[in-house]
């Protein structure tokens, strides 16, 4: 209507109407502007507030000033975008690991500059591409022949945490990564030595480096890909993501050029005259031009000749793997720094090895050693270096979580890998492998001592028998012996399903009824090493807990499905994650097919991280929860109060429940203490909307004083032990509802 009352009275460009407003000879352009402002969300009509996160350290789009306030081009982009919607926006600029972490948890509406990949598909919705960014990787200058990331191998490669360089790297088989805050933390760790190789967007790349004096001590050695900046928001939130598009569709051309070249540079005006002088210098230059390109391309012959030579000098030509001197180098770094961190120095020999080139020659023997370089290089993906030292010695360096455990499962692994059957010339061959261990400071305090008492250890592991592996410290021999052996009935028991669960009720203090249960794994044999305490720290160490966790995620969920059916009364599932379980990504997947599989529903099942691996593995564990809670399931933080989280941090993950370490009820109900920390930890709980589980409750006292201090869920052996399948559904007919026992009776426990 009012389109067409416009088309009536303007008679002309610029007609007035009968009531003063000025009328173009275009209606057409009046009802577009009007539709388009009828199309705004309400939120832009009634003053909304749109919350934007980005990359505090990526200039010249968006870093932090000398006064700690954000500055760049998407400060003045959104700044624009404002005024052209009418929505305020609230622009944070943080680490972009913890603005993703925003998004994710609702605490941001758009995240800004944020490539699209296949592994972010599943969690954002995004915008059309605005700017394209190439991606390299930047190596020390005194490190050559890095040409691509197959030459990664061996190698520590510095990312920044959450960035998308993580899941490319990760694609091309590079797992040796370590993780920093921002791109500044990268050039620090790298001017440490730290790290020596790093992968980087070039534009901060070239920003820090200037600013950080790195500029002439690293190179980039190869442009790994190129990617486009879009903005992102979450799955889903199609309303916020149009309001986006429709804003920066509004700003002009115009004023786009102004930003680009307020931040990145005003392209030169010449006057006439100087643009004839640039003609003729353009002349100048077309004349020597071809004497140039030819110079330049035996330059870069040169070059290319050099690096190769480098190269060579550095790594051995057959396996690709960095030699004796590239590994004395990189001991002698490690050793001479101050409060150098403990090292592990593992010598590996190929068992039996000579016979290999006597039976089959010498070429079939090189491949097997190419092929023993691989595997090595995939059973230990923590090394910090892995040397091939010529024949069949290898030398593998550890420099990260350097314990007696995590060595000797690096050792078993190694063993497993290289005891595989190799197939040269259409034949199987076995081969396998000793190893010598010495450790950093114990065993030599430079890079030559403990590279010969390696050596040392292993001609010890030799003596005694193909398969051996020897510490040079020879206490800790046996104790590696031993931990190797648990490896082995490990998994052993694993393709044997040997293990069992045990359920321990969970008691509702308002009503007496049992409310959930918690499944806990159990292996029977009667072995000293069979205790959950001595096995599943070495499965932890080893990987080998992820199989078990799947089988315990599979095993509980099917036995509460099955007693549902058996006609028990809706019941929580309680089962424990273990901290690799909670920074796999692949945890939803397999938990959605595992939910499918046995019909349980996700509402009854409930997911306990132990509160360490929260402020361990940080902004990867929160993210992986906030997938697992969107399947439905609940999720409890398990031993509260060991990890020293924060209450802001614990107020971001979307849990329901925790449970109260053992050690806060052993003062209860006497020591005021005890108490008061009980008391603050409830009260604190039951403010965000969560349960209070307290386990190991033994004492009668104790449930009197958690059911006074306000506690929800209790769970011990003063009500139940943990009881294999049978029993516990047994015992739960016998008791629909449980009374506190006295303690001298304890009459529930030995149901």
């Amino acid at each position: 209507m009012l389109c067409a009352q416009a088309g009536r009275r303007g008679e002309g460009p610029g007609a007035i109407s009968d009531e003063g407003i000025v009328v173009t000879a275009r209606p057409v352009l009046w009802c577009a502007i009007l539709a388009l402002m009828l199309l705004l969300p309400s939120t832009a009509a009634a003053g909304g507030v749109l919350r934007v996160v980005g990359d505090n350290n990526y200039p010249p789009y968006l870093f932090l000033g000398p006064d700690g306030k954000p500055r760049g081009y998407v400060v003045d982009e959104w700044k624009l975008w404002e005024k052209k919607t009418g929505v305020h926006v609230e622009l944070v600029a943080t680490d972009w690991a913890d603005a993703q972490q925003r998004l994710q948890s609702g605490q941001a509406d758009v995240i800004d500059m944020i490539f699209r990949t296949p592994e972010r598909e599943a969690t954002y919705d995004f915008t059309e591409p605005f700017a394209t960014v190439h991606v390299g990787v930047y190596v020390d200058a005194g490190i050559a022949g890095i040409d691509g990331p197959e030459a990664l191998s061996g190698f520590n490669v510095g990312v920044e945490r959450g960035d998308a360089c993580v899941d490319r790297l990760h694609r091309a088989g590079v797992d040796s990564l370590h993780e920093y805050p921002g791109y500044a933390d990268i050039i620090g760790a790298a001017q440490r030595l730290d790290i020596r190789i790093f992968c980087m967007d070039e534009m901060p790349a070239a920003y820090y480096l200037y600013r950080l004096q790195g500029d002439t001590r690293f190179v980039k050695a190869f442009d790994f890909y190129t990617d486009e900046f879009r903005r992102g928001v979450r799955k889903g939130d199609t309303r916020t993501l149009a309001l986006v598009e429709r804003g920066m569709a509004m700003i002009t051309p115009a004023e786009r050029e102004a930003l680009r070249s307020k931040w990145m540079g005003q392209p030169l005006n010449f006057t006439p005259y100087m643009r004839l002088a640039g003609y003729a210098l353009l002349v100048a230059v077309g004349l020597g031009l071809a004497l140039l390109l030819w110079g330049l391309s035996l330059r870069r012959a040169v070059e290319r000749r050099t690096r190769a030579l480098e190269h060579l000098a550095h790594h051995d030509a057959l396996t690709g793997l960095p030699n004796r001197r590239m590994l004395q180098f990189r001991l002698d770094q490690l050793t001479s720094q101050a409060n150098a961190s403990p090292l592990a120095l593992l010598a590996v020999d190929l068992d039996n090895f000579k016979r290999v080139n006597e039976s089959l020659g010498h070429a079939a023997g090189d491949v097997l050693l190419q092929q023993a370089a691989k595997r090595l290089g995939e059973s230990v993906p923590e090394h910090d270096l892995i040397a091939h030292l010529g024949g069949d010695e290898f030398l593998v360096l550890l420099a990260s979580n350097v314990t007696a455990m995590s060595v000797s499962a690096a050792a078993g692994r190694i063993q497993r890998a290289l005891s595989e059957p190799y197939l040269l010339e259409g034949s199987e061959v076995m081969v396998g492998a000793s190893i010598g261990v010495g450790l950093f400071p114990v065993d030599g305090r430079d890079g030559a001592t403990l590279l010969r008492n390696a050596n040392a250890a292993l001609d010890r592991a030799k003596q005694s028998g193909p398969g051996d592996c020897r510490f040079y410290n020879r206490s800790l021999t046996d104790q590696a012996s031993a931990w190797l052996q648990l490896g082995a009935k490990l998994r052993k028991a694993i393709r044997d399903e040997a293990f069992e669960l045990h359920y321990q009720p969970q008691i509702d203090l308002r009503s007496g009824r049992v409310v959930a249960v918690e499944a806990l794994l159990r292996w029977p044999g009667g072995d000293a090493d069979a205790m959950p305490d001595q096995f599943i720290p070495y499965a932890e160490e080893t990987g080998l807990i992820e199989p078990i966790g799947e089988w315990v995620l599979a095993q509980a969920t099917r036995q509460l499905a099955g007693w549902l059916a058996d006609g028990l009364p809706p019941i929580r599932m309680s089962v424990n994650l273990s901290p690799r379980q909670a920074v796999n990504a692949q945890l939803p997947l397999y938990l959605v097919r595992v939910l499918a599989d046995s019909g349980l529903p996700p509402a009854l099942l409930e997911l306990e991280v132990a509160e360490g691996g929260l402020m361990e593995h940080g902004a990867a564990t929160a993210s992986l929860l906030q997938s697992l809670r969107r399947l439905g399931v609940d999720l409890c933080i398990d031993d509260f109060g060991t990890g020293y989280s924060s209450l802001a941090y614990l107020r971001r993950l979307p849990v329901q429940a925790i449970k109260l370490d053992p050690s806060f009820l052993a003062g209860l109900p006497d020591d005021h203490g005890s108490r008061a920390i009980v008391s603050a930890v409830i009260g604190m709980a039951h403010s965000l909307d969560m349960r209070v589980i307290a386990e190991g409750v033994e004492q009668a006292a104790q449930v009197e004083c958690l059911d006074e201090l306000g506690c929800d869920l209790v769970q011990g052996w003063l009500y139940a032990r943990a009881m294999p399948a049978d029993e516990f559904l047994a015992w739960y007919r016998a008791h629909p509802v449980c009374a506190v026992p006295a303690m001298a009776e304890q009459p529930l426990q030995g149901a």
